[in-house]
């Protein structure tokens, strides 16, 4: 094992992401010491409010996404047999579920739960971001899994083509994983094996404190060893996937300029209707291309990146985001501290995006140059400092003040800013 964990910067037990990315990022396989993001008790919390309403039935393309297998099969509706608040640990809920399933083997994956979190999602996002720093930002979403897994063996990352990276954090318990290169074929011969793996095939296990990565080019099987506790990272590297965001992208947009319009079109073919006459069917199709025309030339589907990319860059690739939080009273004697980066992006003429936790808005350049230097950098600070850099009136009252602290209240709820202190009365 390579001990990756040294720099006077970095507290015991994180990672040093520069020589990760140096050593092993797109390259090979690692296995190394790791402080995860968070412990088995957060994440057992987390995955018992996710699977809350799976508990009423099978639910299709929401988020977060639970999948309970046992045995060698997926049960649709889990139901009773997901864990719920009546489970008061995770060993009361693994005791349970052992007795329920006769002692088979399962797996409960709970998908993009952090979103549910804002604490967990910003731990988490706190904890890959020195990685986005050394390798680059993901421009596409990073999907975060929670694994609970006891005596089972996961074949789907092998029966997939690889198209993402992944970093697994091991949170309780011991888990294996075995990998190949994909441009070695199909599946080495005994695979399925998890005693003894095939010729080719690289096997890793990490207990607890550890962390696993492997590049975007490897097939996978999981093998979950007793009560075992992941949270992964599936990161998108395959070249193929931002053009496959960008073609539904323009798809959006141009449903949006057709009025979302919903019904299927039928063109008109027959006797007295040529394919190529004015209302054909050529036309309505060449009509299709004259729209994506438009729209790869103009100036919308720039804007939509760019603010597209704004928002990912401040969530560290981590979509879906949590909601904003309530608002709380600030006026001219508040007392406030930034604690949240500010990602901000030219917008055209005059105007600035500011990203915050994969929240976007926009403001006047000229506001967004006074108002970002007066937030400080982590120092306390004023409401009052922020309105006089303004150039507001300073005592709450003015229309130029109400349009500052509707800003600074945008910038609490979205986790920008947090009150360092609000004076009595």
């Amino acid at each position: 094992m390579t001990a990756l964990t040294t720099g006077a910067r970095q507290a015991p037990g994180d990672v040093d992401w520069a020589l990760f990315g140096r050593r092993y990022w797109g390259r090979r396989p690692a296995r190394l010491p790791a402080r995860p993001p968070a412990g088995p008790c957060e994440m057992y919390a987390l995955t018992v409010r996710s699977c809350a309403p799976f508990r009423a039935g099978t639910r299709f393309w929401v988020m977060p996404d639970v999948r309970l297998l046992v045995g060698d099969g997926r049960l649709r509706a889990p139901g009773a047999l997901l864990p719920d608040t009546g489970d008061r640990t995770l060993d009361d809920y693994l005791d349970r579920l052992d007795s329920d399933v006769h002692g088979q083997g399962y797996l409960l994956s709970v998908r993009q739960p952090l979103l549910l979190d804002y604490a967990l999602w910003s731990a988490v996002r706190a904890a890959v971001s020195g990685l986005w720093r050394e390798v680059g930002w993901p421009n596409l979403p990073v999907t975060a899994e929670v694994l609970v897994g006891d005596r089972f063996t996961e074949h789907t990352g092998a029966a997939e083509a690889p198209t993402h990276a992944a970093l697994t954090w091991v949170l309780r318990g011991r888990m294996e994983v075995r990998l190949w290169d994909e441009s070695g074929g199909p599946p080495p011969a005994g695979i399925a094996d998890p005693e003894h793996g095939p010729e080719g095939v690289r096997t890793m296990s990490a207990g607890a404190g550890e962390l696993l990565y492997w590049p975007g080019d490897r097939r996978h099987v999981d093998v979950y060893r007793e009560r075992c506790v992941a949270l992964r990272l599936r990161i998108p590297v395959d070249r193929r996937l931002p053009f496959t965001a960008l073609r539904d992208l323009l798809a959006d947009l141009v449903h949006g300029r057709r009025g979302h319009d919903e019904t299927v079109p039928y063109f008109p073919f027959g006797r007295g209707s040529r394919v190529d006459d004015e209302d054909g069917a050529l036309s309505h199709l060449t009509a299709l291309g004259d729209e994506l025309r438009t729209l790869v030339g103009g100036e919308q589907l720039n804007r939509t990146l760019r603010v597209r990319w704004a928002a990912l860059r401040s969530a560290a690739g981590l979509e879906p985001i949590p909601v904003p939080r309530e608002g709380v009273p600030l006026t001219w004697h508040t007392r406030i501290r930034r604690t949240g980066e500010i990602v901000r992006m030219p917008d055209g003429p005059g105007q600035v995006v500011w990203a915050v936790n994969g929240n976007v808005f926009s403001l006047p350049r000229a506001a967004s140059d006074r108002v970002y230097p007066a937030l400080g950098d982590g120092e306390e600070t004023g409401v009052a400092d922020v309105l006089r850099a303004m150039g507001a009136g300073g005592d709450g009252d003015g229309d130029g003040d109400q349009g500052v602290l509707a800003l600074l209240d945008k910038l609490y709820r979205l986790r920008g800013i947090d009150v360092a202190e609000v004076p009595a009365g």
